[in-house]
C-alpha cells in the first residue's frame, strides 16, 4: 500500500485533520498556510502555483491554481513571527529591486553585475527568507536545530551552521519555482552538480540554501552556485532588526549576478535530477504579465 502521508512527515502520526509537523518549532501543531516568498513580495492573488509529481519516472505538473506559492509548512505562531517581523522588509527590498530594473533594464547572463544600488534591512531579509524555507520540509530543522531555534527565539546575531550557506541570486523572469532537498548533474556539455537544502526562485529574487563546502567527486563537475557565482549571504544574520538601509553594494562587493534555473530553461534536459516524493516538494507557477 502506497505511502499516503504528505512529504516529509518523518513518520510522524497526525491524527487530527490539519495537523502536522511544524518545519520551524518542530511541535505537531495545526498547519497555516505559508507564502514563500512572503506575500509582502508580490506572492498573492494572480500568482499561479502548482505541484510538480513524478509518477513511474514521469514528470507532471498539477492544475495551476491562482493564489501564489504557497504550502502548508508552519504552526500559526511560527507563521506570524515571520510576518509580524519580517516579511514587510523583504517585500520593500522587493520592490527597491523592481523599481531599479525598470530604470536600468539588463538581462546579462550569468555575468556577475555590480550590485545594484538600493538599500535593505538585511537581517530581517535573511530572517524572512529563511522561515520560509523552513516551512518546506521539517528535515531543515532535523538537520539544523541550532538554527531553527535562533531564528524563532529573534536572536540579533545568527551564525549560519557548519554545512549550510545561504546564497543570492537576481532572477528577473516570471517563471516561478519553490522546492526543498533536491540535487541534479548536469551530463551533457560541460559537467555542473546542483544540491539544494531549499530553493525559492521568485521575480526579482532566487535564494538557495545549500551545503557548505566541496564534497563531491571531481568527476561531478563545479557547482551551479559557484560557477555563476551567487552571493553568499551568510553574513547577513549577523545584523539586527535595528541595521535598516544598509546599501546591496557594501553587503555583496563582488557583485550579484542574474540567473536562470537550470532546470526551467532549454538545457532542463542536459541533467539527471534526484529527489525523494516523500521528502521533496517542488511548486512551480508563473507571475501574471
Amino acid at each position: 500500500m502506497a505511502d499516503k502521508r504528505p512529504p516529509g512527515t518523518l513518520g510522524v502520526d497526525l491524527r487530527k485533520p490539519g495537523q502536522g509537523l511544524c518545519g520551524l518549532c518542530g511541535e505537531v501543531r495545526k498547519m497555516t498556510k505559508a507564502h514563500v516568498p512572503p506575500q509582502a513580495a508580490g506572492n498573492r492573488n494572480q500568482v499561479t502555483c502548482a505541484t510538480v509529481r513524478i509518477h513511474n519516472q514521469v514528470r507532471s505538473n498539477g492544475r495551476p491554481v491562482a493564489g501564489g506559492m504557497w504550502l502548508r509548512g508552519l504552526c500559526g505562531d511560527c507563521n506570524s513571527l515571520a510576518g509580524a517581523n519580517y516579511d514587510t522588509a523583504y517585500g520593500d527590498f522587493t520592490k527597491a529591486l523592481d523599481t531599479y530594473a525598470r530604470t536600468f533594464p539588463r538581462l546579462h547572463l550569468p555575468r556577475p553585475d555590480p550590485a545594484p544600488p538600493v538599500r535593505l534591512a538585511p537581517g530581517r531579509v535573511a530572517r524572512s527568507i529563511l522561515i520560509g524555507m523552513f516551512a518546506t520540509t521539517p528535515h531543515l530543522r532535523v538537520m539544523f536545530p541550532g538554527l531553527a531555534n535562533d531564528l524563532r527565539e529573534r536572536r540579533d546575531h545568527i551564525a549560519m551552521p557548519a554545512g549550510a550557506t545561504l546564497r543570492m541570486a537576481l532572477y528577473p523572469f516570471r517563471g516561478t519555482r519553490l522546492a526543498s532537498m533536491f540535487n541534479g548533474y548536469r551530463v551533457v556539455r560541460r559537467r555542473e552538480h546542483y544540491d539544494v537544502f531549499s530553493e525559492v526562485y521568485f521575480r526579482p529574487l532566487a535564494w538557495a540554501l545549500t551545503p557548505s563546502g566541496h564534497g563531491y567527486d571531481e568527476d561531478m563537475g563545479e557547482s551551479v552556485f559557484d560557477y555563476l557565482r551567487w552571493a553568499t549571504v551568510d553574513d547577513w544574520l549577523q545584523y539586527g532588526d535595528d541595521v535598516t538601509a544598509a546599501d546591496l553594494r557594501d553587503l555583496c562587493r563582488h557583485g550579484v549576478p542574474r540567473v536562470r534555473h537550470p532546470l526551467l530553461g532549454r538545457d532542463h534536459s542536459d541533467w539527471v535530477q534526484f529527489f525523494s516524493d516523500q521528502v521533496t516538494a517542488i511548486f512551480e507557477g508563473e507571475i501574471p504579465a
